[in-house]
């Protein structure tokens, strides 16, 4: 094994403490430490306020953060509801107009039905009056001939009253000139 190397050592001053940790021996730098001693206070202070600071900054940053989540949930969930919204109301439109379309059918149908139906009411109305007048003038043809069968009936008792007449004035002519043996 070889010798050990050794390590440069560092300049002490008196027992045994490192030059560059030892306090400098003039009066200005003993002004300076309490300078820097109260300048190191003072931005411990700050240190403390601007960390106190620092952590209400992140408390309020997460709260904000916890309020935005919030508001973004929010927002989809106003979103989706308007969604639903739009497609139920696009639904309600198209059923509205489904109904609309078939109510006009149903209704032209109907109307159609009803001319139809007036039409033939019409008809049946004329037909009836045709039928009623003529049956009427059918009565009236009736009445007509029974009458003139009763006048016929007549005539034809009195052309036959008159035929027996005849023949007994031809019978009695006939015996008169043609008296019997």
């Amino acid at each position: 094994m070889g010798r050990w190397k050794q390590t440069p050592r560092k300049r002490t001053g008196p027992k045994g403490v490192p030059q560059h940790q030892l306090a400098p021996r003039n009066d200005q730098a003993s002004s300076s430490r309490s300078q820097s001693k109260q300048e190191m206070e003072r931005l411990s202070g700050e240190l403390a306020e601007v960390t106190r600071e620092r952590m209400y900054n992140v408390m309020e940053i997460g709260e904000l953060k916890a309020q935005l989540t919030n508001q973004i949930q929010a927002t989809e969930n106003c979103e989706a509801m308007l969604t639903r919204m739009v497609e139920e109301r696009n639904a309600a439109t198209a059923r509205e107009e489904e109904a609309k379309s078939t109510y006009m059918h149903e209704l032209t149908r109907m109307k159609a039905k009803l001319t139809k139906s007036k039409y033939t009411e019409n008809l049946y109305k004329k037909m009836a009056t045709t039928i009623t007048t003529q049956r009427d003038i059918a009565w009236q043809r009736e009445d007509q001939l029974q009458l003139e069968k009763l006048e016929l009936a007549h005539h034809l008792d009195t052309v036959s009253d008159m035929a027996m007449q005849y023949r007994d004035i031809a019978f009695d002519l006939y015996h008169q000139l043609h008296p019997p043996p």
